[in-house]
């Protein structure tokens, strides 16, 4: 099936498709509507007729471009001529694209994040704040989120260790704690773990002397043999407006490939998308991020060029939309730019707390992989 024309005006376009089906070139007439509230086009209706037989594309093409240079011809429209008998499986198909359900691969997605942030807001300690020389991640997160999360560095343990034995309490004032909990303390600081390039780029240019050395051990449980950790970042998310915000731009993108890719090419696409997003994130920042919106750039990006590079496919995504979204990544881009001028001349930044790295690398790999055939949608 591929893209004869699109047509501003419903009318004709239903009676460019009754045309075709009298000449016996079989067709699906598709009805849509701007839902986009940001554009000056909403609530417009637009049609984009579609032939089944590519064998008679070119001469659909052909009929469309005599009904473009006079489409108020008489031929073309049903009442001024009779109507061979046309069978019900035959006649023109409108189909709303709005109707489009949920593919079964997109529901499981959001459930199990779901799921996810359910059991880790069940599970997490209740904390009060600890020392500021204790880093966020063993202390107030779930056991969930610290098997799912990227990397877990050995230093983390030296912290759940002294928690298991003296109670989360205790790191209020760690000076109180006894000789074993200094010592274990103290393992934790002697103990390095990879923090990501940003804080050693702050490093550089706060103190330009400093050796531009990588001495921390990366991928810590990835080679022991964790290795659903480069991929279950993306299922993991910091509260109830992260999972919401994400959940809803999955809907939206996610049924449309999985209904032109198929189940298996869909599961794939995103587990390559994962993966690349969340190592480059780690690389960036170290094991202390989450969220699907790696992933979800990729897909904008992927439809964005489908779209130039195949507009039969149908993928449907409004240039405001795509507008908006480049915006926001590039807004949170321009604010972690300020807070690492603040880091370096300051020493205090912003808390962000943004995965900019993740939703740059992931909208590139959503590109590289729409250029290719592989995931290019074809007739089951």
């Amino acid at each position: 099936m591929r893209l004869i024309c699109t047509i501003d005006d419903p009318k004709q376009g239903s009676a460019l498709s009754t045309y075709l089906m009298q000449r016996g070139i079989e067709n699906q007439l598709e009805l849509t509507t701007n839902t986009d509230w940001g554009s000056p086009e909403y609530g417009t209706a637009t049609c984009k007729l579609w032939a089944y037989d590519e064998d008679r594309f070119a001469e659909a093409m052909d009929l469309v471009q005599e009904f473009e240079r006079d489409p108020s011809h008489p031929r073309f429209h049903v009442k001024d001529q009779p109507l061979p008998k046309i069978s019900i499986e035959a006649a023109p198909e409108v189909v709303l694209k709005e109707r489009q359900p949920m593919g079964v691969i997109t529901l499981y997605l959001l459930i199990a994040c779901t799921l996810l942030l359910i059991i880790a807001n069940l599970t997490a300690p209740l904390v009060n704040k600890v020392s500021s020389n204790i880093p966020y991640t063993p202390v107030y997160s779930s056991p969930t989120y610290k098997t799912l999360m990227y990397d877990y560095p050995k230093a983390y343990e030296f912290i759940d260790r002294l928690i298991t034995i003296y109670g989360i309490d205790a790191l209020q004032e760690p000076n109180t704690l006894p000789k074993e909990g200094q010592y274990l303390l103290q393992e934790f600081y002697k103990t390095p773990y990879w923090h990501g390039v940003y804080d050693k780029l702050t490093l550089l240019y706060k103190n330009p002397p400093a050796l531009w050395t990588f001495d921390a051990p990366m991928f810590e449980k990835e080679r022991e043999g964790e290795i659903w950790r480069i991929f279950t970042p993306c299922l993991l998310h910091s509260d109830l407006l992260h999972l919401l915000f994400n959940m809803i731009w999955l809907i939206a993108l996610g049924k449309q490939l999985e209904q032109r890719l198929g189940k298996s090419r869909y599961i794939l696409f995103i587990i390559i998308t994962a993966i690349f997003s969340n190592t480059a994130q780690y690389l960036m920042s170290g094991s202390g991020f989450l969220g699907f919106s790696g992933v979800l750039c990729a897909m904008l990006a992927f439809i964005w060029v489908r779209q130039k590079r195949a507009a039969w496919e149908g993928y449907q995504l409004e240039r405001s939309t795509l507008g908006f979204i480049a915006f926001f990544i590039l807004f949170m881009f321009s604010i972690q730019a300020v807070s690492f001028f603040l880091e370096v001349y300051t020493g205090s930044g912003l808390p962000v707390g943004i995965a900019n790295t993740a939703h740059l690398t992931g909208a590139f790999s959503g590109y590289i992989l729409a250029r290719g055939n592989y995931f290019a949608w074809r007739a089951a």
